[in-house]
């Protein structure tokens, strides 16, 4: 099946124009032509631009929005055409009419929103597979909705913690190369037309002014030139990105972030799909997608594995998991008391109140130093730039 792109006029005349998957273009216009679309142009994709995503908020939005038509009682096919009419961003738009278009040639749901709709993960493919198999379609849309913005919070919540101490980082180095492009020359001059020594820090600092004017420029080319070399490197071999991850995880503050993030992003993603019915074997592997980025994917693969081994899953996340101890505590009270969604989601909580609680001290411990980074370097560069101007006033 290959991904064409076409263009067309609806009854009233009006340019339309989107991208499907289909086996050919004679497809694309028999389907089109049944939703009244007369089509004047169908080409096959030869490559895929990236285009930018819409915004969570959007896409949760627009999400809520096919529930609630559901819920009113229009058919799919309907409810999807009628939702994506509405949707404000054409990348909804068009991801919206390809999942509608892929629905009537016979995909199941879920496989058709995995392929047309953006930024679904795995495991909101799972929840919305499990309400095609309860018959809640509207509650897993409701789900999914809740689980994008949930994720969308914990990355802005990172966002916040990290500008400020971006800003001023960005500021003191800024305020560093303008020290000595700018300032220092002009005293090296001064220095030469004196003829007197200068003393260990003046040296210091004017070597350091000529060596960051010709360092500087060659190591920001070569520094981008090597971040867009690793992007595209990371992007094209997933061998490449899990190394990274874990080189990531076992860095001493940053991998106690990112594990915090992890085990809340897992336990939540379990919770909905164990909620929604998915059996539990079937929700891990789901779960686990959820969990990238902190080097945990290997050792939650074995959990189904204990699990199908006739461990119950507090036992297994207590031996492959020992640092998610809470979890598993938690896990074998839901087990006990049949509230295994309640407590997996009050797991989810406890984890990100610890992540909002170091990216809180973090911050309030880095704005600080940063300041005072910056005050010292500073003054610094100034005293040594006045040392031999005292001097020649003391010998005068």
């Amino acid at each position: 099946m290959a991904r064409l792109s076409w263009r067309g006029l609806d009854a009233g005349g009006r340019r339309l124009s989107g991208t499907c998957h289909a086996d050919s273009p004679s497809a694309v216009h028999h389907a089109l032509a049944e939703q009244g679309v007369a089509v004047t142009a169908v080409r096959r994709e030869l490559w895929r631009p990236r285009r930018r995503q819409p915004g969570s908020a959007r896409r949760a939005a627009i999400l809520r929005r096919l529930a609630s038509v559901l819920e009113a009682g229009a058919p799919l096919s309907e409810a999807l055409r009628v939702t994506a009419a509405q949707a404000p961003d054409a990348a909804l738009r068009n991801g919206l009419r390809g999942v509608r278009y892929a629905v009537e040639r016979g995909t199941d749901l879920a496989t058709a929103f995995g392929t047309e709709f953006p930024g679904l993960r795995p495991a909101h493919r799972a929840l919305l597979a499990a309400g095609t198999w309860t018959g809640d379609l509207p509650a897993a849309l409701g789900s999914v909705a809740a689980e994008i913005e949930r994720e969308a919070a914990i990355v802005a919540q990172l966002r916040r913690a990290l500008t400020y101490p971006a800003v001023v980082a960005g500021a003191a180095l800024t305020l560093i190369a303008l020290l000595l492009t700018a300032v220092v020359p002009r005293f090296a001059g001064l220095f030469e037309q004196s003829g007197e020594p200068l003393p260990a820090p003046t040296r210091a600092v004017l070597a350091a002014s000529e060596g960051f004017a010709v360092v500087a420029p060659a190591t920001l080319l070569l520094g981008l030139v090597t971040g867009i070399g690793l992007t595209a490197a990371l992007r094209r071999r997933p061998a490449w990105r899990r190394h990274a991850a874990a080189g990531l995880a076992r860095m001493p503050w940053l991998g106690t972030l990112l594990l915090e993030a992890a085990l809340s992003r897992w336990s939540a993603t379990l919770a909905r799909l164990h909620g929604a019915g998915v059996p539990l074997l079937d929700a891990l592997p789901r779960a686990a997608e959820a969990a990238r980025g902190a080097d945990l994917e290997p050792r939650l693969a074995h959990l189904g594995q204990r699990i199908g081994a006739g461990e119950s899953l507090a036992e297994a996340l207590r031996k492959s998991l020992p640092e998610s101890r809470e979890i598993s505590q938690l896990v074998a009270i839901g087990e006990r008391s049949g509230r295994l969604e309640e407590l997996l989601h009050e797991a989810a909580t406890l984890h990100q109140q610890r992540l909002e609680a170091r990216l809180q001290r973090a911050g309030a411990l880095l704005e600080p130093a940063l300041i005072l980074l910056l005050g010292a370097i500073t003054a610094g560069v100034v005293a040594a730039l006045y040392l031999p101007v005292f001097r020649m006033g003391a010998t005068l």
